[in-house]
């Protein structure tokens, strides 16, 4: 069996050297520039990040039949190809989502201490109720600060409708870009949006095209908090320059958040290999062992811990510092740069 994994997936090598039930499993690591059609042709397995879409073009005539992906979300992906060939295909809902959550929150506690947020008035409308959203409930719960949520596709009591997350001071979005379902997200927040609702700041981690930055630019007196963009990987001077905070797609990249996504891969490619018990659960209980076991409980966690551990203003200067010296727009090599170069971090819940 031949197991072809993007090099950057974080300690994928490291740990699956260690792993008995992998002996006589060829592991190819490439960079992601180098993955395509013609190396995948004697390839069984795919294991790659969001940087390689997966799609007809890239598995054309090859032996792939389990593609994997290290990321919290599968826009990149081509489902319906891959469903018709009958390739299997996972990702890894939900191993970021502790790091972006530390990044909202950071986010949340910079601009209470400049004054941009009240705390004590202002309530948070979390929009999406998945594993980013539910956390970021949890612990706004656990500080006992005011927040409601919605969430069209989940059936909870305490969940709000859209009217009352529009009458938040403060929203931050935790939601797929999607296209052509019953409420797609695609330019969600648009002009309607922003002029009906009575949001002062607004927080989008998922994806760009979820707010569209050209009806945004038009309002002056929103708080923009931006780590996705349109047109990524050369996002808009304009748009950078008019966000509070401005970073390159990084609030997901913590260490944890990115071994989790690994950890993943090497226990999904466990299970398809289909192991005797004994030897699973000795390999399965090494795989756990890389998790983290420094973390906070969320009843512990105030709001300075997470500006502390996570400064996140030093982190847009360095992002808005890189747009000063570009033109119309951020070019993808200084982006892509950039994002490589971002702050190390962990989770701390």
């Amino acid at each position: 069996m031949k197991v072809l994994v993007d090099e950057g997936i974080r300690n994928f090598s490291k740990i699956a050297k260690e792993i008995d039930s992998f002996y006589g499993i060829e592991f190819i690591y490439a960079d992601h520039k180098e993955i395509n059609n013609n190396l995948l042709l004697d390839i069984d397995i795919l294991f790659v990040r969001s940087t390689t879409q997966i799609d007809e073009c890239l598995l054309r005539s090859t032996k792939v039949k389990l593609v994997g992906s290290a990321t919290a979300g599968f826009d990149h992906i081509d489902t319906n190809y891959l469903n018709s060939k009958r390739i299997e295909w996972f990702y890894s809902p939900g191993c970021n989502s502790s790091s972006v959550v530390h990044y909202v929150m950071s986010s949340i506690a910079y601009l209470h201490s400049i004054n941009k947020i009240n705390l004590e008035k202002e309530t948070i409308g979390i929009i999406g109720y998945g594993n980013v959203g539910s956390k970021l409930h949890n612990v706004l719960n656990a500080l006992n600060i005011k927040n409601v949520s919605y969430d069209p596709y989940r059936d909870f009591q305490h969940l709000c409708s859209i009217e009352d997350i529009m009458k938040s001071e403060v929203i931050s979005i935790h939601v797929p870009l999607t296209h052509n379902v019953e409420y797609p997200t695609f330019n969600m927040v648009d002009k309607f949006f922003l002029e009906q609702s009575q949001v002062k700041t607004l927080i989008n981690t998922s994806r760009g095209s979820i707010v569209n930055e050209k009806d945004l630019l038009d309002i002056k007196d929103i708080n923009y908090i931006a780590d996705v963009w349109e047109h990524e990987p050369e996002p808009y001077k304009k748009i950078i320059d008019r966000a509070v905070i401005a970073t390159p797609h990084i609030a997901g990249h913590s260490y944890e958040g990115k071994i989790n996504g690994t950890l993943n891969l090497l226990l999904t490619l466990l299970k398809y290999i289909n192991i005797n018990k004994e030897a699973f659960k000795k390999d399965s209980e090494l795989i756990a062992s890389y998790k983290s076991k420094h973390l906070m409980n969320t009843n512990q966690l105030k709001l300075h811990h997470f500006s502390e551990t996570y400064n996140i203003h030093n982190e847009s200067c360095k992002f808005k510092d890189l747009i000063k010296i570009s033109n119309k727009k951020l070019q993808a090599t200084s982006f892509r740069k950039i994002r490589a170069d971002h702050l190390k971090r962990h989770d701390i819940f």
